[in-house]
């Protein structure tokens, strides 16, 4: 459930992601928010299935887990409870309360949530409909158009592009770029299939060049070169889902978006230690130290970005991440700030992520 939602539903004060806070109705207990040894916390971040604990300074806390998100009211006094003090419990009358009524409104917190799932899933099924049959007429355009370049002179499909006019040249790459992105959009509408179909052999490298080559129209308007190096001659292929062929597609379509017209992307590929290390460099506004744990979030976009460019809705880090994850690896980022340039800082960006060589195995 929504962390916002739950500030503006919530009778009870409660702990998310170790952050203490108010509830609509009762302010968190001065006790908790002067306590020394804040024993909640780390019950919060139990894994076992214990869902009710007295702290160390008699209070009661109830955890609340519905779907990926866990809530901790905390600082409570439930009606049996008879360990703490009794001055304490008469200058804290605010903070008693009935455990059945926190049942209750737990209750109904979970239907509101189950309420709002129908609701989300009822309009996937409407819009995303729609976008199949999109996503099915692009790809009759994609087909048509290898069909005419097929129909040109050359021994082989990459010869005939190659000897093409540069609008065909242009349309194809564009076609790529599309039915690339609309194959992403099953990832957000089902993050599980990240891993449909069988793992293969995939090379990284190739996948970046391969990328690089389509955005190349989009990069070159604004006089953006990518800069495709590998350290060592040598980039084993490696077993991997096919949902990695997104992870090029995403980090390229992010770089060029925050760059710096007339500016370099690089992006560096290098095996060692049984590792592909995978770094892609731009130049542009940089992340603010505060941000720089949320832009993997789900829909977040930093103010820099937002208002560098209208682009976006914060979904692509996210998928990257979830896809990686998946590989066993994560995606870091990584700064070197350079100068202002009215409200923003620019610098160099940096995206890095180390993959196993036989994630598979």
């Amino acid at each position: 459930m929504d962390l916002e939602l739950i500030k503006k539903l919530s009778k009870y004060p409660f702990i998310y992601k170790n952050l203490f806070y108010d509830s609509i109705e009762l302010k968190q207990n001065k006790t908790c928010k002067n306590c020394k040894n804040q024993d909640c916390l780390v019950f919060y971040d139990r894994e076992d299935n214990i869902k009710r604990f007295t702290c160390s300074q008699e209070y009661d806390n109830l955890l609340f887990i519905i779907n990926d998100s866990k809530f901790l009211f905390n600082g409570l006094i439930f009606n049996g409870n008879t360990t703490i003090p009794k001055g304490r419990k008469d200058a804290r009358i605010n903070w008693l309360v009935n455990k059945e009524d926190i049942s209750i409104f737990i209750e109904k917190l979970t239907d509101i949530e189950s309420h709002i799932s129908d609701r989300i899933n009822s309009a996937k099924e409407k819009n995303f409909s729609m976008f199949h049959d999109f996503k099915t007429t692009m790809n009759i355009v994609f087909t048509c158009t290898q069909d005419v370049i097929y129909g040109l002179h050359g021994n082989s499909f990459s010869d005939k592009l190659e000897g093409a006019a540069t609008t065909i040249k242009d349309l194809y790459s564009s076609l790529s770029l599309i039915t690339s992105q609309l194959g992403m959009m099953d990832v957000i509408v089902n993050p599980s299939s990240i891993t449909f179909g069988n793992k293969k052999d995939i090379n990284l490298y190739k996948l970046f060049h391969k990328m690089s080559i389509l955005f190349g129209h989009v990069s070159n308007k604004r006089k953006i070169k990518i800069k495709l190096t590998n350290s060592d001659s040598y980039i084993p292929d490696t077993l991997c889902y096919e949902s990695i062929e997104f992870i090029p597609l995403i980090l390229l379509d992010n770089a060029i978006k925050y760059s710096l017209d007339d500016h370099s992307i690089e992006i560096e590929l290098k095996f060692t230690s049984n590792k592909i290390q995978v770094k892609i460099s731009n130049w542009g506004p940089i992340v603010n130290s505060s941000d720089v744990f949320k832009i993997f979030d789900k829909f977040y976009r930093a103010q820099n970005a937002v208002d560098f460019s209208r682009e976006g809705v914060g979904m692509g880090l996210w998928v990257a991440q979830k896809i990686l994850e998946t590989h066993n690896c994560r995606l870091k980022y990584s700064n070197s700030f350079l100068y202002k340039e009215g409200q923003q800082d620019m610098g160099l960006n940096t995206f890095e992520f180390h993959f196993p060589a036989n994630p598979g195995n």
